[in-house]
């Protein structure tokens, strides 16, 4: 009798062993599954965003002239994002001291203006081009004729100014008017 309870023991001790072995070796997977996804949505959530070294949320906008351009094809070039409209006093103080920067060392600098007209609270968009042309403005002008990146980009204050690195990612960001001496220095820190 001893033999068969000490058999029917050694028995149910191995089923349990193999099902602890079988249970650990399920919970290791699935943690490794969920420690997977979890980075995965961490990695999203910190990369995009408007905030200091998060990345620039890429856009698809149409310039004056028709064409698309998407912010992402700039990667690999500083880019000044800069958000206006026409009526707005202050905005119209920093176009001329962009517009100098970005005839003189754009190139040397490596560096993109990218003029975003909201649309959507300006006048038409022929105004927007005459406006333009009267101010010599030769950096692309997008229109953002929905106010979707004015939504998305979290723009109260006009003008308001993004500067991205070669990366992509913000590393100042200007609300208000700028002059030559603060564009210099936002473009600093993106070396």
């Amino acid at each position: 009798m001893k033999k068969k309870v000490f058999g029917l023991l050694l028995v149910a001790a191995l089923i349990v062993f193999a099902l602890t072995n079988f249970l650990k070796s399920k919970i290791t997977e699935a943690e490794k599954i969920d420690t997977s996804y979890t980075q995965v949505e961490t990695k999203e959530v910190e990369e995009s965003g408007v905030e200091i070294s998060q990345y620039a949320p890429d856009f698809t906008l149409k310039t004056l002239e028709g064409k698309k351009v998407k912010l992402s094809d700039y990667r690999g070039k500083k880019i000044i994002l800069n958000f206006w409209t026409t009526w707005c006093p202050p905005c119209k103080e920093e176009i001329p001291q962009m517009e100098k920067y970005y005839k003189s060392l754009n190139k040397k600098d490596n560096v993109e203006i990218l003029a975003v007209n909201l649309t959507s609270a300006d006048k038409s968009k022929e105004y927007i081009k005459e406006f333009a042309e009267s101010y010599d403005i030769t950096y692309p002008i997008l229109l953002d004729k929905k106010g979707e990146q004015q939504k998305q980009y979290e723009i109260v204050n006009i003008p308001t100014t993004y500067f991205i690195n070669e990366k992509g990612q913000i590393k100042q960001i200007i609300k208000g008017p700028m002059d030559r001496k603060m564009m210099e220095y936002a473009m600093s820190s993106l070396k």
